[in-house]
């Protein structure tokens, strides 16, 4: 089954290494973000009640800073995506009538071709900078773990809440497009799509600094396994128990998606109206 969707596998991974250009601007815009973001976290806890010895919402100064890094890493690899922008697409020029009579599943070829584009990214880059942040910050004291042990098994579920972060965030583009069926304004749910993930992911700032009922909430959601949990379990602040808890709603809430996804791709496909003609 998997050769069906192997050609779909390499044209993700073809795509990102076409344009190396997106390497370097990330890497531009990343060390500038970093330093606004650094001392911005700075200038906070220097300003609070203890200094830079101050304990805000779980996280030491240092732990923030780890945080930040890691959360722009990840994020810079697991968000990369262009399901919707593809079934957007598909729809404007009319070769979506193509993709409903092949013998693949239209489902199937966008995670293959996702899959190929994350696997890039993430071995190519961001899988070094991780390891290279996680030798550099355990050299300043920036980070530590209490033995060799639990370091493993930090990286072990980080990997694996990564794998699962990818394929939810691709439900949740896929879920996204599908409303394309049934509106033309592609642009404006992918802009809504792309500020509710950033914000309730805890990229901007972690989801402990919400409000208690809307923090509650959003722990809730999936949301936070897309790029907040995979950053603490790999920054040792869940211990075992929490992190199963956090792998499992992260399963769980890709299995709620694909099928919310296949309902509605069941029912959009029956009615859909190609905006060319």
């Amino acid at each position: 089954m998997f050769k069906k969707y192997k050609p779909f596998f390499k044209a993700g991974a073809m795509a990102q290494m076409a344009y190396k250009f997106n390497i370097l601007s990330w890497f531009i815009i990343s060390f500038l973000e970093w330093s606004c973001l650094i001392f911005l976290w700075f200038s906070v806890y220097k300003a609070s009640a203890s200094g830079m010895e101050s304990v805000i919402n779980g996280f030491t100064f240092k732990e923030m800073i780890v945080y930040t890094v890691f959360i722009n890493i990840l994020t810079f690899a697991v968000f990369v995506n262009e399901t919707f922008d593809q079934i957007s697409d598909e729809i404007k020029d009319g070769t979506i009538a193509i993709s409903f009579i092949r013998p693949i599943s239209y489902r199937g070829r966008f995670i293959a071709q996702n899959l190929g584009m994350v696997t890039t990214v993430f071995l190519i880059l961001a899988l070094p900078a991780i390891i290279i942040s996680l030798i550099v910050f355990t050299k300043i004291g920036f980070l530590s773990y209490p033995n060799h042990q639990i370091l493993i098994r930090s990286i072990i579920f980080f990997l694996f809440m990564t794998f699962f972060a990818v394929l939810i965030n691709d439900s949740i583009s896929y879920i996204m497009g599908i409303m394309c069926f049934y509106t033309t304004q592609a642009f404006g749910l992918n802009q809504m799509r792309v500020v509710i993930i950033n914000f309730l992911a805890g990229v901007l700032i972690p989801v402990s600094f919400f409000p208690g009922k809307f923090r509650d909430i959003v722990n809730a959601l999936p949301f936070a396994g897309l790029a907040q949990n995979p950053i603490l379990i790999l920054q040792g602040k869940t211990g075992l128990g929490k992190s199963f808890f956090m792998l499992a709603k992260n399963v769980l809430w890709l299995i709620v998606f694909e099928f919310l996804g296949w309902l509605l791709f069941k029912t959009a496909s029956k009615k859909v109206t190609v905006q060319g003609g």
